[in-house]
């Protein structure tokens, strides 16, 4: 009787709440972050958290702006450099150092153990570390230093939530490029 009761209270349990945030794409063909890979990377998600998606998000007052109140994990997706990422195609920058004050604003309103995930291309320690101070030394920061293909960032357990990302290098082969912070 204590298995049912169990099952019962697992399936009444709240879940915890996931917001993934994805950048403006404007490319019909080989699209980077509106793909299949994605959406199974949600679906999955979706077995766990009740997950939020933000999308065609392009300036950093629309993405400081979403409600992330007491989300358990935060995927920002975007185009990266080592010190920002842009959101608003490759070129510009949508968040960098100069973020840091309304960065921090945002983040603490995570839950105290909160996982975040910067999906881009070359989002570098140094722009990794920013996030990580921003966010405070109990939530995790996962990031790339390297550059990562379509369908690089896989995930590994949903308790606790853990990726693998893995880039390609010049030649083309594969490597670990995740970063845990």
């Amino acid at each position: 009787m204590s298995l049912l009761l169990a099952l019962i209270l697992s399936a009444t349990a709240p879940r915890e709440r996931a917001v993934l945030i994805y950048p403006r794409e404007r490319a019909w063909f080989r699209r980077a972050f509106y793909n299949a890979h994605q959406r199974e990377l949600q679906r999955q998600l979706q077995k766990r958290y009740v997950v939020e998606l933000h999308d065609q998000i392009a300036t950093n007052d629309a993405l400081l702006t979403i409600d992330v109140r007491g989300a358990n994990l935060l995927i920002l997706s975007a185009h990266g450099a080592p010190t920002a990422m842009s959101f608003n195609g490759r070129k510009g920058r949508t968040l960098d150092e100069s973020d840091q004050v309304r960065l921090h604003a945002f983040l603490s309103q995570l839950a105290p153990d909160a996982t975040i995930i910067l999906q881009s291309c070359y989002t570098g320690l140094r722009f990794a570390r920013m996030v990580k101070h921003a966010a405070g030394p109990a939530r995790r920061v996962i990031a790339a230093k390297g550059e990562i293909p379509r369908d690089g960032v896989v995930i590994t357990s949903l308790a606790p939530v853990d990726v693998s990302i893995t880039c390609r290098d010049d030649h083309g082969n594969p490597w670990d490029c995740k970063v845990k912070l």
